[in-house]
């Protein structure tokens, strides 16, 4: 029987960084709080930051994984360092920076949002470190100098089966899709002309297609270069929107999709030759 300690202990995790990240926000000054926004606003923002603390926090207590925990700490401590920093937030009328004669009570923050970006945002950045995590296990279940993890059970074995490979590439297809596109549907990514409904079914394909396929080729064939691409588009994208750009970087992954899964294609060939020359396994062997 699986204990359950590991999850509880988890969501005190999650629970604790939601409400300190929650806390320092309402210090700064941040309409934030359970009044500012409807039940299903605050249920998404307030669990967001539950989730994005839970999940890396689980994988290392259930299964040694150290990589998520790692990168949520660095994220967290990222928002922290920038939102304590000097310069601190400042709050502006945006009469001000239009120099009208009268305020708009519009409210434009400056050096600041970067508690409230990472909330709303929260589960893309989840995302990343549960990609994360799946790619350290398979590393450290192939790779024997390096510490052992703790098996997943007979569902993922690695190399997996080909049905089991299928269907861990397909539900992880799903939920990159479903995060990216309502991703893009949240920055408001639109196509010139209108059509928003064909940029978004292509959006949607690409989004699928673009986790699905590295997945697999990481627990079927063990390559592990095509999902830390993946990773790292994916935790770039959402750290670009820390900062207010009229360059939205997530239009160019939700459009053009293909062009990272051409980079992720090519270093996926790369790293199947260095392999086939033995190269990769001499490297692995070494470490």
């Amino acid at each position: 029987m699986v204990s359950r300690r590991p999850l509880v202990s988890s969501l005190v995790v999650g629970v604790i960084h939601a409400a300190g990240l929650v806390a320092i926000a309402l210090q700064l000054g941040y309409a934030v709080g359970p009044t500012d926004y409807s039940l299903a606003g605050a249920a998404w923002r307030y669990g967001g930051l539950v989730v994005v603390a839970t999940l890396p926090t689980w994988l290392a207590l259930r299964y040694r994984l150290a990589a998520p925990l790692v990168a949520l700490v660095l994220t967290t401590g990222y928002v922290l360092g920038m939102e304590l920093a000097p310069p601190g937030p400042t709050f502006r009328d945006a009469a001000e920076l239009e120099r009208l004669a009268e305020p708009t009570g519009i409210t434009v923050v400056e050096d600041g949002l970067y508690v409230v970006r990472y909330m709303v945002n929260a589960s893309v950045w989840a995302v990343g470190f549960l990609f994360l995590g799946l790619i350290e296990y398979v590393v450290r279940r192939t790779w024997d100098a390096l510490p052992t993890v703790r098996e997943a059970g007979p569902w993922l074995s690695i190399p997996a089966a080909r049905r089991r490979s299928v269907i861990v590439a397909t539900m992880g297809g799903i939920l990159h899709a479903a995060v990216m596109v309502w991703f893009a549907a949240r920055l408001g990514v639109a196509f010139s002309g209108g059509r928003e409904w064909a940029l978004y079914l292509f959006g949607t394909v690409g989004m699928w297609v673009l986790a699905a396929v590295p997945l697999y080729l990481l627990v079927r064939h063990r390559l592990v270069t095509p999902a830390t691409l993946l990773t790292l588009f994916v935790l770039l994208d959402a750290r670009a929107e820390f900062a207010a750009s009229v360059d939205d970087p997530h239009a160019l992954y939700f459009g053009g999709w293909f062009l990272y899964l051409s980079v992720i294609l090519v270093a996926g060939g790369v790293e199947y030759g260095l392999r086939r020359a033995g190269i990769y396994r001499r490297f692995a062997s070494r470490r």
